[in-house]
């Protein structure tokens, strides 16, 4: 197992869409700060500080979570069944299950590495041109460490999903395609669908799918946390295991 673990490591280091999204997803995290300087600066505004600019911004982390787990997914994962790859493990005597967990651990670690960027490259550069500043009176001064705590639990949960559709669809256009859409579109149907069936809302409320835009918070008591850290950690050991179901019954061409 430690072996196919250190293998799947190595394949991602050298994998080129996770290098090109890492890429991406650097250039985002520097252009989008910037551009909110400029606009501040054309416009007479007072800039944002580094603190002011992450706590405002970490939300829209999501998308890039959300994005990447999805391209990751097809890219990483998918294009191995299209190429023979992943027969050539299923049939090399190893556990399915254990590949599958091994494939799972570093696809999942190649999504929180991306996930971390924007939040501490934008948090850099606007700590460079307009200084770190301070938390605003009030906020818990574990705010950063929390919220990037949550950034990488939150990552993991969705790469458990995008992993397990990933065995679903065993292709790239389908999988990057469905994860982009179904990401995109979950919150609206659960939020839709809940008004109208008492049971999905609290499903819902209780889902990775909507506490992902909680994580960001400034204000977090004692309530707050069970959910916050139980939803993902169930979602990440539910998703895994019908993963694990599903790569075992399915024939590899």
């Amino acid at each position: 197992m430690y072996n196919l673990i250190r293998a799947e490591l190595f394949k991602l280091r050298r994998d080129r869409s996770f290098l090109v999204l890492l890429l991406i997803i650097a250039l985002l995290s520097l252009a989008y700060p910037l551009l909110y300087y400029i606009d501040n600066k054309t416009s007479g505004k007072p800039q944002f500080t580094g603190a002011e600019f992450l706590i405002k911004f970490v939300a829209s982390n999501g998308y890039v979570i959300k994005f990447s787990v999805a391209a990751l997914a097809g890219f990483f994962i998918a294009s191995e069944y299209t190429t023979g790859v992943m027969k050539s493990a299923a049939s090399s005597g190893n556990d399915r299950g254990k590949l599958y967990t091994a494939k799972l651990i570093g696809f999942s670690a190649g999504a929180m590495v991306i996930s971390l960027i924007f939040p501490l490259l934008s948090l850099a550069e606007v700590s460079m041109i307009s200084g770190f500043g301070q938390l605003p009176e009030g906020v818990d001064a574990l705010f950063i460490p929390r919220a990037l705590g949550f950034t990488l639990l939150y990552t993991a949960a969705y790469a458990a999903i995008g992993a397990l559709f990933t065995a679903v669809f065993a292709e790239s256009g389908k999988t990057i395609s469905f994860l982009m859409i179904f990401f995109l579109a979950i919150n609206m149907i659960l939020g839709s669908l809940a008004e109208y069936i008492p049971v999905l809302a609290t499903v819902y409320d209780y889902s990775v799918f909507k506490l992902l835009g909680e994580i960001g918070k400034t204000h977090m008591d004692g309530s707050d946390l069970p959910a916050l850290l139980l939803a993902p950690l169930l979602t990440i050991v539910v998703s895994g295991l019908l993963g694990v179901l599903v790569f075992r019954k399915k024939e590899i061409k």
